[in-house]
């Protein structure tokens, strides 16, 4: 703990929302991270969710200690509604028919989580999966917390609920990331990453994503694990500049016929080669009026060339010196 304290301090690690953390399940109460302080390696993992509960799991152990505190109901799952913040998809059908096997042997281990809408419509904030493997294998109802949250605390506690009980991509967590900053529940990189539980720079490289091309994005739709935030960060640039390659090349990666190291590569093999360069050649006449004399430009966007009769090759390379600010911004 006092390792993890110092990250906190340092920043390394995000500190917790507590208004997240305040409605969330808690951890069972008879599970202990260390059942053997004198540190012969044996310890006893808590399991919180059925998700990742093994089938024959003793019901005792899994029980959620918040059952205590927070009454738990039965509420029909037709009036149960999925949250407009979820930005993964439910749809992962080997995690849902592992779910559902759970359910069968072990009962709904943990109630799903919910906050009302009115007096007869709710809204999930965790337990999605929980919900449709019910739904999936014919409950009629499902036990549920209720609780009293707004749209902003309802979105935090989503993301928080995601990060801490899923494995999620970069991609996935950008999701995340760009809903709380789009819908103002989250100002500053700072504030998300502190509801997420990570640090201000991975925040920033999360959002390299939304620079992507909308080809590039829905490839990673479909394949969210193929790209991490480092990498994405890393090929931002590629990605303003040559849009439509960079697509092709997320396209190759997810049908694993590029490597993320060989992106950069094969993006600027394409746009060097004498077929686009070609492709995006355009040419202007510069011609004062009343004047025979005329330069001709034939330029890409990586490469100029000039072509007139008796050109001052000198005066045009100080003038190009004297501009070069204005012609090439940084």
């Amino acid at each position: 703990m006092a390792k993890l304290s110092g990250l906190i301090e340092r920043g390394k690690v995000g500190k917790p929302n507590q208004k997240v953390v305040d409605a969330m399940p808690e951890a069972p109460e008879n599970i202990k991270q260390d059942s053997n302080p004198e540190g012969n390696g044996s310890s006893i993992t808590p399991v919180l969710d059925s998700s990742t509960a093994p089938i024959d799991a003793p019901k005792a152990m899994a029980l959620d200690s918040s059952i205590r505190k927070t009454s738990v109901t039965e509420v029909d799952v037709s009036v149960i509604k999925s949250s407009p913040y979820q930005v993964r998809a439910v749809a992962d059908s080997d995690y849902i028919e592992t779910l559902m096997a759970s359910i069968v042997q072990s009962g709904v281990i943990s109630p799903v989580v919910v906050r009302a809408l009115d007096s007869s419509i709710f809204e999930v904030i965790a337990g999605h999966h929980r919900l449709e493997a019910c739904r999936r294998l014919g409950h009629t109802t499902v036990p549920v917390v209720v609780r009293q949250m707004t749209d902003s605390e309802a979105a935090c506690a989503l993301a928080s609920d995601n990060f801490v009980r899923k494995e999620l991509s970069d991609f996935e967590r950008f999701k995340h990331a760009k809903l709380l900053k789009d819908h103002g529940f989250c100002k500053t990189n700072s504030e998300i990453g502190q509801v997420l539980g990570v640090s201000r720079q991975l925040v920033g490289f999360l959002f390299s994503f939304d620079e992507y091309p909308v080809g590039a994005k829905a490839i990673l739709e479909v394949n969210p694990k193929i790209l991490g935030a480092t990498q994405a960060y890393e090929l931002k640039d590629l990605a303003r500049e040559e849009p439509d390659i960079f697509s092709e090349a997320i396209a190759l990666l997810a049908e694993e016929k590029l490597r993320q190291n060989q992106i950069r590569h094969w993006v600027e093999s394409k746009f060097k080669s004498p077929a686009v360069r070609m492709q995006r050649r355009q040419e202007v006449k510069i011609q004062r009026p009343g004047s025979h004399s005329f330069i001709k430009l034939t330029y890409t966007d990586r490469e100029a060339k000039i072509q007139a009769e008796g050109l001052d090759v000198e005066k045009l390379k100080r003038l190009i010196e004297e501009n070069l600010e204005s012609l090439i911004p940084s």
